[in-house]
């Protein structure tokens, strides 16, 4: 481990947590910054709303698929 101490200091716990913290409050304000920040107007798309008329019809459930399908797998075994 590194010898190296920080003088006006106890610990080098001590600058680590005080660091820590600096960093956690440095990106704790980044965030508020950025969730705070306006949207802006080139980002954002424009949806033109569909005004046709769609009819929906609703078909009678079936309790059996009506298309059966078999799926052969082929193989070689090796023996190893």
């Amino acid at each position: 481990m590194n010898a190296f101490r920080f003088a006006a200091y106890p610990s080098n716990d001590l600058v680590a947590a005080g660091v820590t913290v600096l960093v956690s409050a440095w990106f704790l304000v980044a965030a508020g910054a950025i969730l705070g920040d306006p949207a802006s107007p080139y980002t954002q798309r424009v949806v033109q709303a569909n005004t046709e008329q769609v009819a929906m019809v609703e078909l009678p459930a079936r309790s059996t698929p009506h298309v059966h399908y078999t799926v052969r797998v082929m193989g070689k075994r090796t023996t190893g």
